[in-house]
């Protein structure tokens, strides 16, 4: 619960080496996750006031996410952890991700998704745009049961 898994893709839309399969993954960010060129990762800054062209994998993968949740809750401030989650699967996008082991398939709503990449790539323009006019979801329903006692 109140948690969005994100994973990373190298920005030619492969598996990075060090990605997991997860049924819990809603979505990924680019970042370079191979060796081939080490400048291709995210620019930010760096020790001592520098900047940095090789910021990349998951370690770069959840700051971008989380700016991209950011905008969105700027664009409304009513959303919750669970509109987060239904704005994250609704407008991610598959893009050129792929994987030789981990195919995409369709769920019961027939949305695609991947264990390794969720519901695609966060698109940080479709999720603000949705998240101005979103209604609020309804609470997660919980259920608790009660204790079974031996009858006397």
């Amino acid at each position: 619960m109140w948690t969005i898994s994100i994973n990373s893709a190298i920005n030619d839309g492969r598996t990075a080496l060090y990605d997991e399969s997860c049924s819990s993954t809603l979505a990924s960010t680019f970042s370079n996750g191979r060796k081939r060129n080490p400048e291709a990762g995210v620019a930010t800054t760096d020790l001592y006031g520098n900047c940095t062209l090789r910021h990349s994998g998951t370690s770069a993968a959840a700051p971008e996410a989380a700016g991209v949740f950011a905008l969105a809750l700027e664009a409304n401030l009513d959303l919750t952890w669970r509109d987060m989650q239904h704005l994250t699967v609704l407008t991610s996008k598959r893009n050129q991700l792929h994987d030789e082991v981990h195919q995409w398939r369709r769920n019961g709503v027939g949305l695609e998704f991947n264990h390794l990449f969720g519901y695609g790539v966060l698109d940080a323009g479709a999720m603000v745009k949705m998240a101005k006019d979103w209604k609020t979801v309804p609470e997660r329903f919980h259920c608790v049961g009660g204790s079974v006692q031996n009858p006397e």
